[in-house]
């Protein structure tokens, strides 16, 4: 069994594409500023994809390094959803370095692989304190699961591709031009 390195995968333009236009609407629909799909690496987290909307203070490529009490990492280490209405109002999160940035809401899902590993999260952030509706969970809901799709066929590209990788390495080279002539080389010797 071939063992992937998930964050060596690379997301093609056009699924990236798609995502942004996810995460776009999503921000359009719940007019909440902040839709972005955030990618874990070992020791940071990244923007990969922020929503187009005046308000949102992210850009995709921005990164942050993690154990510093983000939201996100508690989505990631839980493997679970998180959602915090009013961070001021939390002691649990009222350090939250969002705040800083005047987000102080926020409704974050965990994106997965499918060998279980964890990818990032997609979350949705406000100024303002929010009660998420369920139509709006349900919208990032059903968004995280095209996500995970389009990871899982990311996944079986690498994989297929590794696995050629591999049994091309195995084959013998091949020398067409030594000890045996051709069919078309003997036919001309004649």
């Amino acid at each position: 069994m071939i063992a992937l390195d998930t964050q060596e995968i690379d997301i093609h333009h056009d699924i990236c594409q798609s995502w942004q236009e996810m995460v776009n609407l999503v921000s359009e629909i719940s007019r909440i500023p902040a839709t972005l799909v955030m990618r874990a690496y070992p020791r940071e987290i990244e923007v990969f994809i922020a929503a187009n909307t005046p308000n949102n203070p992210f850009k995709a490529k921005d990164r942050e390094r993690l154990g510093i009490g983000l939201y996100c990492e508690a989505v990631i280490t839980g493997k679970k959803e998180l959602v915090v209405n009013d961070a001021t109002q939390d002691p649990n999160w009222a350090k939250n370095p969002d705040i800083k940035l005047g987000l102080i809401a926020y409704l974050g899902l965990p994106i997965c692989w499918p060998n279980g590993d964890i990818f990032g999260t997609i979350c949705m952030l406000d100024s303002q304190p929010t009660q998420f509706d369920n139509p709006t969970k349900q919208l990032l809901t059903r968004f995280k699961s095209n996500i995970e799709t389009d990871l899982k066929h990311a996944y079986q590209q690498a994989l297929l591709a590794e696995e050629n990788a591999q049994l091309s390495k195995k084959l013998p080279s091949s020398n067409h031009s030594s000890e045996t002539p051709s069919p078309l080389e003997q036919r001309r010797s004649v």
